[in-house]
């Protein structure tokens, strides 16, 4: 039998029953679209947390010193965050030391925050507000460009002027008539002035950006800190991994006298970059793939059973033409590869409308999230491939016992 003849015969099964192929191939399509979608949202996944998410959060080339780790995978232990919880605080007395001695600082700054349940302008409110009291070169740090007004001035520093720098989101809610720049805003119990506002982000940590209002370091002590020299984060960025390396050495040691650590004690402090981030994110992925064959291959197994059982009903419904086939001169070999032809074709078929519904599911996600979800070319081809190999595997007991028919008996086959 030449081969696009079981192809051909194969795509004219599917035409005359198609409700039957389309559950018979079910097991197949639901599958491969789990494989292609799950593969291009976790493709998406590792390049969002590699270009957004990671330089977000720390910047590139960016050492974040911490009282405590923010990274953490997996399940924490007990002992271990009790021990953190005891860490002594960062000050600014900290912060001093470590502009004064660290090589190779390009921007430097520090802050603390806080969550405020709102802010408001008379009747106007905004609600979950995250307040930054920032250092010096801060904003600049961060990354945070000015759409109207100006960032702070050395006088905003040095008296602890009562000014703010607002996100877009608080800046549309409060004043979606107006400009910001100069009027004031009730920020928790007191009282600031708009000086600039922030360039609107979007996405999922630009929302929490756009909601955010920076003011100065000294203003933030003055009306929102607990612990008045006290600072959540110091961050340290550098031009080049290279200098962040060695910026990171120099940081660890300054940090280790001033705490009074003994050599082979444990730090009592955390510096974190993106590159922890990214190899905590990697852990992550490498687990996910790990799992996504044993997943598939449910799906794939249980297709291909489906697959077997309508060959099998399939060479039962068709014993009396596989008959005169063989009367007419075919051979066993050819019974075998026509219906080996037909239950890869359908298989495939399968895999192709899996490869379809993944990609449509993949646009979906796409246009539902920030992520940038693509399908990846290989991801297609390793689809199609499985399919290939569950019809192939699952159709050679159906072609075998087709192939093993004994001609006379077929013929009188009613």
């Amino acid at each position: 039998m030449k081969f696009w003849e079981g192809i051909w015969l194969a795509l004219l099964q599917l035409r005359a029953q198609k409700l039957k192929s389309f559950f018979t191939l079910l097991g197949v399509i639901i599958g491969v679209t789990f494989l292609i979608s799950v593969i291009a949202i976790v493709q998406g996944m590792n390049r969002f947390v590699r270009e957004d998410f990671a330089t977000a959060i720390f910047g590139v080339n960016t050492l974040q010193i911490h009282r405590r780790e923010t990274v953490q995978v997996g399940r924490e232990d007990v002992e271990k965050r009790r021990r953190q919880a005891r860490n002594p605080f960062l000050y600014r007395a900290d912060a001093d030391a470590l502009r004064a001695t660290v090589p190779g600082v390009w921007r430097f700054g520090y802050n603390s925050d806080a969550f405020l349940p709102e802010v408001r302008r008379g009747e106007f409110r905004r609600r979950n507000v995250r307040v930054v009291g920032g250092s010096e070169g801060y904003l600049d740090l961060q990354g945070w460009d000015i759409a109207d007004g100006r960032a702070f001035n050395p006088l905003d520093y040095a008296y602890g002027l009562r000014v703010a720098v607002i996100g877009s989101a608080i800046a549309e809610r409060l004043f979606p008539d107006r400009s910001p720049i100069g009027e004031r805003i009730r920020v928790g119990p007191h009282t600031y002035t708009v000086v600039g506002t922030l360039k609107k982000q979007g996405g999922l940590l630009g929302n929490i950006r756009d909601a955010s209002i920076v003011i100065p370091f000294p203003a933030y002590r003055g009306d929102f800190a607990v612990r008045r020299d006290v600072v959540d984060e110091i961050a340290i960025k550098f031009r080049n991994t290279r200098e962040m390396d060695a910026g990171r050495l120099e940081v660890e040691a300054v940090l280790r006298q001033r705490h009074r650590l003994r050599p082979g004690v444990e730090n009592d402090f955390a510096i974190e970059s993106a590159t922890q981030l990214l190899d905590a994110w990697q852990k992550i992925n490498r687990i996910l793939m790990a799992a996504l064959p044993g997943l598939v291959s449910i799906s794939l197994v249980v297709g291909g059973i489906v697959i077997m059982n309508i060959m099998l009903v399939s060479v039962l419904e068709r014993t009396r033409e596989i008959g005169i086939r063989m009367a007419i001169g075919a051979r066993r070999r050819d019974i075998l590869l026509q219906f080996l032809i037909e239950s890869a074709t359908l298989s495939v078929m399968g895999a192709a409308a899996g490869v379809v519904f993944g990609a449509l599911l993949a646009q979906v996600v796409r246009a539902a999230t920030p992520l940038p979800v693509s399908v990846a070319p290989w991801s297609v081809a390793v689809g199609v491939v499985l399919g290939l190999l569950v019809g192939l595997f699952f159709g050679a007991y159906p072609a075998s016992r087709a192939a093993r028919l004994d001609p006379i008996v077929a013929l009188r086959y009613e």
